[in-house]
């Protein structure tokens, strides 16, 4: 089971292993079944009766605002309460519906539900609800929780907030005036460009920051970097600043879904592992023709917001002709109003995050891909003949580099190549060497015979995963318990 316990002396109670090795997502059986089922028939009501109606032909009432001036159909919209007159519907539409409803409550009646927890978890679940010395985060890609106490959990979030460079701390009054500076800011904004952005869009933005007017503030964790081991004697963490609750958070889903068509026309640009793994299949290499990697530190902390925000202006205006898919004067305006804007709560403290970009923000993802594509193609254009292959998937890089066979050559040219990659705006990265075989995202890569093959990159197991019978066997079967390697 994935659980770490990061504490100091290792005070996290032994057995809390089998109880939050089930990860965060798992849900405990309620106490007893669904018994108002109320809501669930409303819904059902609703979809039916649309269904029918538009199966009838009536595309008339289609809203005039599904597209936007550019023909993009959004995915940002108010879901709409609209349904139809039951004049509207034929005759059997609801005595089918009647009658469906009604053998359904017949069915479904409140019982005592049977627990998915074994008792000793159970008894560990209401422990651990009452240790207040004790907080569970999650650990970073995805490896599950861990325990920490409260003291090392503050100290490793204040740890990124006390760098001056990329955040302030502000005074309540100044984080709400700042807020509501940018509240002008975003309505001027929607008023100057709501025909060019939908009215969807337009609705979808205004209603967010009605939502989330009360407390307008993103809020700030860590992520435990287990996989990066100890340094200086404290656990590396990721920060991460949800802005979900932020006033900026429907603008900044906008200016996501404006960025990602730009992030995907970028020469090093691929989706997923998946479409990684069909092009290396296309590639056949020379003898001297090896794999390299590189990652980015700390890439969205490091994105200088304001060198990057003139260099993406400048960038979008010049290939203007290339992004048909937006209005270029509403997107460049939005940029600074998202990027400039993170202002977030840790506790009782009020943020503000000068410099860098807050990883959690809706955009993040391609405004690091593009932001560094900028350098990246003088780059491949003066290494092309060395670097034949180049991909990355925001902060991770991989490529095929030419090997010469002077020993004393390659190191000058792969030195200066490094040196090139980090002129970016103080943004640094780490190299694996040119080999025949690396680890990159999920995969593990190697070079036989001038191609490229691929496995799935799995950890050495480090212990058994026991997982109760009562998750895994039907209630017909015998119980049993199940092991598997551990990660």
């Amino acid at each position: 089971m994935a659980f770490h316990d990061l504490t100091k002396n290792k005070i996290a109670p032994p057995s809390a292993k089998a109880l939050l090795g089930l990860g965060s997502k798992f849900i405990v059986t309620p106490d007893t079944t669904t018994a108002c089922l109320e809501k669930t028939f409303e819904r059902i009501r609703r979809d039916f009766s649309i269904s029918v109606f538009f199966a009838s032909g009536n595309e008339d009432y289609m809203d005039s605002y599904e597209f936007d001036q550019y023909n993009n159909r959004s995915k940002l919209y108010i879901k709409s309460k609209w349904m139809p007159n039951e004049a509207d519907l034929p005759s059997w539409c609801f005595g089918r519906l009647d009658r469906f409803i009604s053998k359904v409550r017949k069915i479904f009646k409140q019982r005592r539900a049977t627990s998915n927890l074994l008792p000793y978890q159970q008894e560990m679940l209401e422990l651990l609800l009452n240790v207040l010395e004790l907080i569970f985060p999650e650990t970073d890609k995805g490896l599950g929780p861990c325990a920490v106490t409260y003291d090392q959990y503050v100290e490793a979030c204040l740890k990124h907030l006390r760098n001056t460079e990329c955040y302030d701390i502000l005074t309540e009054e100044e984080a709400r005036q700042g807020i509501a500076e940018l509240e002008i800011l975003i309505e001027a904004w929607l008023y100057d460009h709501r025909k060019a952005i939908g009215e969807h869009a337009h609705k979808f933005i205004q209603q967010h920051m009605i939502a989330n007017a009360t407390s307008p503030f993103g809020q700030f964790y860590a992520l435990f970097k287990i996989h990066k081991g100890m340094k200086d004697g404290a656990w590396p963490t990721r920060p991460v600043c949800s802005d979900v609750t932020s006033l900026a958070h429907g603008l900044g889903k906008w200016v996501n879904e404006q960025l990602v068509p730009i992030a995907r026309q970028q020469k090093s640009y691929f989706k997923d592992s998946f479409e990684l793994k069909k092009r290396l299949d296309t590639l056949v290499l020379q003898p001297n023709e090896l794999l390299m990697t590189c990652d980015a530190d700390s890439m969205y902390t490091n994105l200088q917001t304001e060198p990057n925000l003139k260099e993406v202006t400048e960038y979008i205006r010049s290939n203007e002709h290339r992004f048909k898919h937006c209005n270029i004067d509403a997107l460049i305006e939005a940029l600074p109003l998202v990027f400039r804007s993170n202002y977030f709560k840790f506790g009782d403290l009020y943020c503000h995050q000068k410099s860098g970009t807050a990883m959690g923000t809706p955009p993040a993802p391609p405004w690091a891909t593009i932001t560094f594509a900028i350098h990246e193609e003088k780059i491949l254009q003066k290494w092309s003949e060395l670097l034949p292959f180049y991909l990355r998937f925001i902060d991770d890089g991989i490529g095929v580099w030419r090997v010469d066979a002077d020993p004393a050559v390659f190191q000058q040219q792969w030195t200066e190549f490094k040196s090139d990659i980090q002129q970016w705006y103080g943004l640094t990265w780490t190299f694996t060497e040119p080999s025949n075989t690396d680890d990159f995202m999920d995969l593990t890569i190697s070079i036989e015979d001038g191609k490229i093959e691929t496995t799935i990159f799995e950890k050495k197991p480090k212990s058994v995963l026991v997982y109760p019978s009562t998750l895994l066997t039907p209630k017909r079967c015998s119980h049993r318990t199940h092991l598997w390697p551990g990660t």
